[in-house]
């Protein structure tokens, strides 16, 4: 089954940038993004501050070069950027407002294989799984992790969780990195701090893009919502809409809902080594395919009636 994120993965990879410290330090990810007027680097204010060397809470927009490259594309190539776009660290964690955000100016050519990001705004993104790639201590090469997102909370973040038993998890070292969702197959936010406090605790947390977009309207979003959702229509629309079409077409996006999920599944299967967790994703894999099966069969059952009422 050809999987709708066969077309953006390559993109999701080449637009990963990995941010180095002028003494060669690798200290987090940011991603390649399409302005209205060029290509900028978005990343966490507090990635550029370990890049200098500075107060992660300096308020103004720090002048210094910021020194990256594309590791999954043309590796040790280095290029350098300006913050042009800064929403410093605050501590007042009773704040609102976004933080944590910088834009970057490229200067100098891109590589011939990078390419913008695909940006989505999700509304509702609860237990959609998600792969990000970042740069743990002691892992200057980058490593891939995976896990599944929750809800947003006070702060406007979005909580995400490493749901597997063995496999990198969200840690430091991923800040400014895209969060990829498999079942929309773009990306909705960028990490921004892991948990600290608990230790056992799994669990990390991500900017997600409208906040972004809104902190910064140089950023374009060419999907402004769910890949799968749409505005319920008005009362004057729904008295002008048959009511089986609108059953074949809830139907017909279920159906393209439930592929999706069925190919991220399968892609989770694949990666995964622990046998408890193949299992658990092998049940919720074959609860997917009774549904699709359940839905297909009630398509059928009324394009053929509206055959017959020809």
């Amino acid at each position: 089954m050809a999987s709708i994120a066969d077309n953006y993965i390559p993109a999701f990879r080449s637009a990963i940038a990995r941010i180095f410290h002028p003494n060669g330090a690798v200290v987090g990810v940011g991603f390649l993004v399409s302005g209205r007027t060029r290509n900028y680097i978005l990343t966490c204010a507090h990635v550029v501050t370990s890049a200098l060397s500075l107060p992660e809470d300096i308020v103004e927009a720090p002048s210094d070069d910021i020194y990256f490259d594309f590791p999954l594309i043309a590796s040790g190539q280095q290029l350098k950027a300006k913050v042009v776009f800064w929403q410093p660290v605050v501590n007042n964690l009773s704040t609102s407002e976004p933080e944590d955000i910088a834009g970057l100016q490229i200067e100098g050519q891109l590589p011939h294989e990078a390419q913008p990001i695909k940006l989505i705004s999700a509304s509702n993104v609860w237990e959609h799984p998600f792969r990000i790639f970042g740069f743990p201590h002691g892992h200057n090469d980058g490593v891939w992790s995976t896990g599944v997102l929750r809800d947003g909370q006070g702060k406007g973040w979005v909580q995400l969780e490493d749901s597997k038993v063995t496999g990198y998890r969200v840690e430091p070292g991923f800040s400014g990195a895209p969060i990829w969702d498999e079942t929309l197959a773009g990306v909705v936010g960028m990490a921004v701090a892991a948990e600290k406090q608990r230790e056992n605790i799994k669990t990390a947390f991500m900017i997600p893009t409208d906040v972004l977009s809104k902190a910064w309207d140089e950023i374009t979003l060419p999907i402004s919502s769910n890949a799968y959702t749409q505005k319920s229509p008005s009362r004057v629309q729904k008295l002008k809409i048959n009511s089986s079409d609108l059953r074949k077409n809830y139907l017909e996006q279920l159906i393209a809902r439930l592929k999706t999920e069925i190919e991220s599944l399968g892609n989770q299967i694949g990666w995964t080594l622990n046998d408890v967790d193949k299992n658990k994703l092998q049940r919720q894999l074959d609860d997917k395919f009774d549904e699709i099966e359940k839905a297909e069969s009630k398509l059928n059952q009324l394009n053929q009636q509206s055959r017959q009422g020809q």
